[in-house]
């Protein structure tokens, strides 16, 4: 259903299909209702410091599961490894990732402000840790948080955007330039691909430029809208390569398989975003995309850049 979502999850939820995935926390494969009861009966000793996990496109909670490298027959993921090291409260978020990344951080931002509201104890302090796509739900729910004057946006501290494609993902801009291609050639073989193509989520098509909100129209054009980094939390950025060498002409052209190796300058460096420093981005060697969701490496420096200096 995850795969499906992430092909056409936006077919599906403009037609109220019974398919579509809604936005929720899950717990133990199942929806976590949004009260007190249900939140403390799956997490009896709830802390003050939590950690929200958001899977990417065509995914779902699951993607972070691993097993304990203490114990391999125990599965673990990084919320509880978080929980259990540093006592953060884990919640893993499930939603559709074919509707619109803006779309998606919207109801994130909703989904956080219901939860500010039941949680059964102050919250001091949120991480946000996004995979892939989950990476722009991250900054586009902090971006409307921001705009509805939404409380829990302040109380995040850290967000880790694990093989977030900021500027675009390559997968994706050759699919948009096929599609381009193939409408040029008057054959009706090629008609049939292009419609196929053309067909993709609407969440596909934000992986071309990184896009965060909707654009806006302006003169009868349409202007893609700048999202700042917000000031106030330390962004960090986690990225694999296919090789051992970041100058390698694999991994220079195809980084962790999906997502390209960002810059020594970070990304979003100019005028309207907040540079990255260096000490907020690492670089993991022969790692692809979907292992930086379930590595013991990757949870490790995640632990390290979350332990208190």
């Amino acid at each position: 259903m995850s795969a499906l979502n992430g092909m056409v999850g936006d077919y599906l939820h403009e037609r109220q299909n019974g398919l579509a995935i809604e936005t929720a926390f899950y717990h133990q494969n199942r929806p976590l209702p949004l009260t007190k009861p249900a939140i403390q009966q799956a997490h009896p000793q709830p802390t003050t410091r939590l950690c929200v996990l958001i899977h990417g496109l065509g995914c779902h909670e699951g993607i972070w599961d691993f097993p304990h490298p203490k114990d391999p027959q125990q599965t673990t993921s990084y919320g509880d490894l978080l929980h259990a090291d540093q006592g953060y409260t884990p919640l893993f978020v499930r939603y559709n990732t074919g509707v619109s990344v803006a779309e998606n951080g919207k109801r994130l931002a909703l989904l956080l402000d219901d939860l500010s509201a039941v949680y059964p104890i102050s919250i001091t302090e949120m991480v946000l840790i996004g995979h892939s796509m989950g990476g722009l739900v991250i900054r586009s729910a902090c971006h409307y948080a921001t705009e509805q004057g939404l409380a829990w946006v302040q109380q995040v501290t850290r967000a880790f955007y694990l093989g977030t494609p900021h500027t675009g993902a390559n997968l994706e801009r050759v699919a948009n330039a096929a599609t381009n291609i193939l409408r040029t050639v008057p054959n009706p073989v090629t008609a049939i691909i292009t419609n196929v193509l053309h067909l993709r989520s609407r969440g596909i098509k934000d992986l071309h430029n990184g896009r965060l909100v909707e654009p806006m129209r302006a003169d009868g054009r349409t202007q893609e809208q700048p999202v700042a980094w917000l000031p106030h939390i330390q962004h960090y950025l986690i990225n694999g390569a296919l090789t051992n060498d970041p100058e390698h002409a694999i991994t220079v052209l195809f980084g962790d398989g999906l997502v390209n190796v960002p810059g020594s300058g970070g990304a979003g460096t100019s005028a309207q975003h907040r540079p990255i420093p260096a000490e907020h981005i690492r670089l993991f060697p022969r790692t692809n995309h979907f292992q930086l969701a379930h590595d013991w490496a990757v949870y490790q420096q995640i632990a390290l850049w979350c332990t208190p200096v």
